[in-house]
């Protein structure tokens, strides 16, 4: 809507103003209608009379136009002008345009010239409300995002005492008697993080503020107001949770878990409360996935934490990731899991838990962090992953996803790596094989666990470390049974590594078939 006043001493071309304005558009009104620039001023000074635009003639009485712009200027600086004139002076112009005028029109007025003046103004004022809009618009969210960040701060227990006073006066709800609270909601996937952040949004009027604290985390702050005997705050507070619960139960795509805190009467520990609901929504992390909501002071008291203890298994585990064993590492992980659930471990004995378990991967696994670091990204976070989740079985799965995408992404290095260890253990075992050969002599030569290397010569080459030993000294054995007719049995089984004649006598016959003397005497012909 475009508001146009119209100043001018001759009633009969503001009238005739008039009537050609409303015949343009109906999205032009005629806001005021004056006979000089006195009365014109003192009106359009008023506040109650909104004016975009004033369409005035020059050469009036008491006050002419130039005089009466540069006054309305002065009260308005953003007033658009339009001049109209029966002087074709130049001068009269030149200084409409030092004044700001949009422009200067020559009387008679020409209807078409004044209907496209009118469009290009309602156009110019419709650009520009557009971008005070959005200016408003980035300004105001630019504000909440800062109150947002702050809020976040205070719940986390890094905020400074200043905050304090700004979470009760900056409420868009009337501050009302009663007990504060705090609502924390875990969602279980995006689905229901945006349903759930929808909603909130449509009964926001029961809130001081949401606070999204990360992807799957919000937390609300609340008053809950009177103190009726029969519905006292917990339960009053209890009820805003199932209403929430209830309109989003098949809407959401997933689960919420809700947890509640009620601060005590006068209190103002929002960081205390937000840890206590946040606590309580986690409760039991161990169960399945499903919706729930527990008051912060209905947690069960726990007599004594939840420990982690097999030996056993952790060996196996560590085993497992020594060797790249995909398969182990994933049948193993489950078992943790379901002694933490026997064990009813809380939600902070789950994350040690976890956190034992990636240190693990991590330490044992060559290459694993960069290989996760490659697929994540290097703002990768354990903690932070762990805590998007929304019940143990998540991270059980996501620890079990991690090893397999790891694992992918190790093996074509792996492979090529293996395949130069393997070369290099039967090099240094070719130049060896006189000596007493130890598992961790050749592990310290290529810098690899004893078991592990064990496990990779066996799959690369189809035959154990101690196999291809006795096969590299039955080789040899053969060629100075054949070469060396002057030394005796005995003597070529101490310079192949066997000091024992008689035991390299039966390991010759067990591998080759023949004795040492006989194999001789079939190849020499004697």
């Amino acid at each position: 809507m475009l508001n146009i006043a119209i100043v001018d001493d001759e009633e009969i071309i503001r009238l005739g103003l008039e009537k050609m304005i409303s015949r343009f558009s109906g999205d032009y009104r005629i806001a005021g209608s004056f006979e000089d620039g006195a009365e014109a001023l003192a009106a359009i000074g008023a506040p109650e009379l909104d004016v975009d635009l004033i369409i005035t003639d020059i050469k009036m009485p008491y006050m002419d136009g130039l005089r009466f712009i540069e006054l309305v200027k002065e009260k308005r600086p953003g007033m658009r002008c339009l001049i109209l004139s029966g002087y074709n002076d130049f001068e009269y112009a030149r200084k409409a345009i030092q004044f700001g005028v949009d422009d200067y029109m020559i009387k008679p007025v020409d209807m078409q010239e004044l209907a496209q003046l009118l469009r290009t103004v309602d156009k110019r004022l419709a650009e520009q409300r557009e971008s005070e809009e959005r200016l408003a618009l980035t300004a105001m969210q630019q504000k909440g995002q800062e109150l947002e960040e702050k809020l976040r701060k205070l719940l986390q227990g890094a905020a400074d005492a200043e905050l304090e006073p700004m979470v009760i006066d900056a409420q868009s709800v009337q501050t009302a008697e009663g007990r504060k609270a705090v609502i924390v909601f875990r969602t279980s996937n995006l689905l229901a993080h945006e349903s759930l952040l929808r909603y909130l949004d449509e009964i926001k009027a029961a809130f001081h503020h949401v606070v999204v604290m990360q992807s799957n985390l919000i937390a609300v702050l609340l008053t809950i107001a009177g103190q009726d005997e029969a519905k006292p705050p917990e339960k009053a507070l209890r009820a805003m949770s199932l209403r929430i619960i209830d309109h989003l139960q098949n809407r959401s795509g997933g689960f919420i878990a809700i947890g509640e805190c009620m601060l005590p009467q006068g209190g103002a520990d929002w960081h205390g409360a937000y840890a206590e609901a946040l606590a309580a929504s986690r409760h039991p992390f161990y169960k399945e996935c499903e919706t729930f909501a527990v008051l912060a002071k209905e947690l069960p008291a726990k007599t004594e934490p939840w420990k982690l203890n097999m030996p056993a298994l952790d060996e196996q585990f560590k085993t497992a990731c020594e060797m790249l064993d995909a398969q182990t590492i994933k049948s193993v992980i489950p078992l943790y899991f379901a002694e933490a659930e026997r064990g009813r471990a809380g939600y902070d004995e789950i994350v040690h838990m976890a956190g034992h378990l990636f240190y693990t991967l991590t330490t044992k696994i060559d290459g694993f962090l960069d290989a996760l670091y490659e697929l994540q990204g290097a703002a990768f976070d354990f903690h932070r992953v762990v805590a998007s989740h929304f019940a143990m079985r998540d991270v059980k799965e996501w620890l079990i996803a991690i090893v397999d995408q790891v694992v992918q992404a190790l093996e074509p290095s792996r492979n090529a790596g293996s395949k130069r260890v393997i070369e290099t253990v039967k090099q240094w075992i070719q130049e060896h094989y006189r000596e007493e050969i130890e598992l961790s002599d050749l592990s310290e030569t290529v810098y690899l666990n004893a078991s592990y290397l064990s496990f990779l010569f066996k799959r690369e080459t189809n035959q154990t470390i101690t196999e291809y030993v006795t096969a590299v000294r039955m080789a040899k054995a053969k060629e100075y049974l054949k070469d060396r007719l002057d030394l005796k049995a005995y003597q070529i089984g101490e310079l192949v590594g066997y000091a024992d004649g008689i035991y390299f006598n039966k390991l010759f016959k067990k591998t080759v078939g023949v004795t040492p003397q006989k194999y001789r005497n079939q190849t020499s012909g004697g």
